[in-house]
């Protein structure tokens, strides 16, 4: 029997993913346009809890299409949820003090491309990917409940949402607010981007559980996440640049938002493709 569930395929994983990327997209603009047409006005207060409040939202909106659709595959709810909190607590205890006290790279990260780049893969790029990696193999990993390998998807989304989480809100906090057409953008790439990234990390884990990979297996997957992110936040720099017209300088977020949706739904894609391929051979195997 736990042969047969370990080679089982949860489908409601890819529409979880497919859908929150949707979801997330359409959205921002229903704020965006509620924004511009209301235009509210907020006091330091108001401003600060709302953008605390859409930091929430991605992670709420993947955690209903779970809950919806799961009952038919079932995973324990508690430790998605603890999953989710463990990437969160994580991120907020060693991400963002490791990256932001220890290697201030807001102070030199974006001064040109070569530190962009390397930087965004080094520093960044490693240290939350690890983080999530490390949410999820050093708590569910030996668990009986991660018993199929699409559960690695599952629970590295899972950190992945927690971490994005807390990004926000420091975002949000350590500015005092955000603009809600461009913080909601913000709000919903960040979200994308460390979902997305995640799921390279979890197609990784999902194969060393229930596989005798090398012990360069799961490094070579924490790098692949780890450059995926530094490359997509360089990206990420280039496509939003400032345009300087005669009217004055925009900003192009939402090109921002274009590259985070195809850039997850691409690796959403690539993702499924081999995990169903190697589901194939784990059952030609047996």
């Amino acid at each position: 029997m736990s042969e047969a569930k370990a080679i089982h395929e949860r489908k409601h994983v890819w529409r979880d993913e497919i859908l929150l990327i949707v979801s997330l997209v359409v959205f921002v603009g229903i704020v965006y346009v509620l924004d511009g047409a209301l235009q509210p006005v907020f006091t330091n207060t108001t401003l600060l809890l709302t953008g605390v409040f859409l930091a929430l939202v991605p992670a709420a909106i993947w955690l209903i299409f779970f809950y919806l659709q799961d009952r038919a595959e079932p995973e324990p709810k508690g430790f998605v949820l603890g999953v989710f909190g463990l990437g969160a607590l994580l991120a907020a205890a060693v991400g963002i003090p490791v990256v932001e006290n220890l290697f201030r790279v807001s102070h030199w990260l974006r001064t040109d491309t070569m530190s962009t780049i390397v930087g965004g893969i080094l520093v960044v790029g490693f240290t939350q990917e690890f983080l999530k990696y490390a949410a999820v193999r050093y708590s569910i990993y030996n668990s009986d409940e991660f018993d199929e390998p699409t559960d690695g998807v599952i629970y590295a989304t899972a950190a992945g949402l927690g971490y994005a989480t807390v990004l926000n809100i420091n975002f949000v906090v350590s500015n005092g607010g955000v603009d809600l057409g461009a913080g909601i953008i913000r709000i919903a790439v960040v979200a994308l981007a460390q979902a997305a990234f995640s799921g390279i990390t979890g197609y990784f884990l999902g194969r060393a559980k229930f596989e005798s990979e090398q012990i360069w297996w799961m490094p070579l997957g924490i790098t692949l996440a780890a450059v995926f992110n530094g490359v997509f936040n360089w990206l990420q720099g280039v496509v939003t640049r400032p345009t300087i017209t005669l009217s004055g300088a925009t900003t192009n977020t939402w090109m921002g938002l274009v590259l985070a949706a195809v850039v997850a739904l691409v690796t959403t894609g690539i993702i499924l493709w081999l995990v169903r391929r190697n589901i194939k051979s784990l059952q030609a195997g047996n």
